[in-house]
């Protein structure tokens, strides 16, 4: 990682800025090197305004399933492919209903690996420590994905940027491991919550775990049910979506992260930073193309400029946890770590081309009305 910001060739410029303005995200991929404007820290200026739309293809290429007769990688993600056919993908979803007293939220995730994970309560910070009693209260068993080191390392990011962030969007959510802190964090340091999830199963069951654990957080959350592309396309003119940061943990194909991180290039003007989960983690199966850290180069270059997140092994690690049917499918590779904190302003999106518009990174569209 280099350790200071270098110049590289500009993008297309923004337009001039508008709409509501916070100070500027203090973080720099030289660290989190974090204090107030003006007292000489490299800083991420704020960002508004939505990106002028460049010419689309997507007229002369309708058909967005490449290379379907299974030769390449393919455009779509075939687990995507049913929960696309739900009536509201691609859309705000409706606030769900409450369930029934003593309902437990998880068991609209049936057959998924539970592991509680409690969060230390007795750390230097008051703030965490609040946030952390109450989520270990919560009744249930659950199913916490992130290392402690990754939240922490997510909550000290939020706190050292009080003030920068207006919107925070959290992509796969699974059973709200990471959503949990953020709602708390929310009321904390006051920002809006976007959750963002294939699965409205998965949305469902983490807004009833914030219910349960954060209930004063719901009027700042608001659930998407499609993936990045189509969250990207319904925020890109909402006046509203400024000053955000984003959280990616959804899918871990090569193809499909490309996609996501190629769709942020449209709101990039409102977006201070991506903070990107598990570029550490290869799969046994290379069919799985379990690649994400190689998707960050292929958008961002080679000579990107970020902060590690979360945990380092020093030696390629095969987790007891992640073994399923007495194998390891899934290990994590010595040296990388966990994340990536990428600030925008530090570095330049070398795909998508010029010519590329929003639609041709969406692979299910919304559905047309009949």
């Amino acid at each position: 990682m280099t350790p200071a910001a270098t110049s590289r060739s500009s993008p297309p410029p923004d337009p001039p800025p508008g709409g509501r303005t916070k100070n500027p995200l203090r973080a720099t991929a030289a660290g989190f090197s974090f204090g107030k404007t003006g007292t000489g820290i490299e800083t991420i200026p704020a960002k508004s305004a939505p990106d002028p739309s460049p010419l689309s293809v997507s007229a002369r290429r309708p058909h967005l399933q490449k290379f379907a007769g299974g030769a390449f990688m393919l455009f779509t993600d075939v687990f995507v492919e049913p929960f696309a056919q739900h009536p509201q993908w691609a859309t705000f979803l409706p606030v769900p209903a409450p369930l029934a007293e003593g309902e437990n939220p998880g068991d609209l995730l049936p057959g998924r690996h539970l592991q509680r994970q409690a969060r230390p309560t007795d750390t230097a910070n008051k703030i965490w420590n609040r946030i952390a009693q109450r989520i270990n209260a919560y009744p249930y068993a659950t199913s916490d994905q992130c290392s402690e080191k990754h939240y922490r390392d997510v909550f000290e990011f939020i706190r050292l940027n009080t003030g920068s962030i207006d919107r925070f969007v959290e992509c796969g959510v699974f059973q709200g491991g990471l959503s949990i802190l953020l709602a708390g964090c929310a009321l904390e340091f006051d920002f809006q919550l976007d959750l963002v999830d294939i699965d409205p199963a998965a949305l469902n069951a983490t807004f009833h775990r914030i219910r349960l654990t954060f209930p004063e957080a719901l009027p700042r959350i608001r659930l998407f049910l499609g993936e990045l592309p189509n969250y990207v396309k319904a925020c890109v003119r909402e006046p509203d979506f400024q000053n955000a940061v984003l959280h990616h943990d959804g899918s871990h194909r090569f193809n499909i992260v490309v996609r996501d991180l190629a769709s942020l290039f449209y709101v990039r003007s409102k977006l201070h930073a991506v903070l990107i989960q598990d570029t550490h983690l290869r799969h046994s199966d290379p069919a799985k193309f379990c690649f994400v850290d190689a998707a960050v180069a292929a958008v961002f270059g080679l000579d990107l400029k970020y902060q590690p997140i979360g945990v380092t092994f020093h030696a390629t690690t095969f987790p007891e946890r992640l073994k399923r049917e007495g194998e390891h499918d899934v290990y994590f590779v010595g040296g990388l770590s966990e994340g990536m904190m990428i600030p925008l302003a530090e570095n330049n999106f070398l795909y998508p081309h010029a010519l590329h518009s929003i639609d041709d990174f969406i692979a299910f569209p919304a559905p047309q009305p009949t």
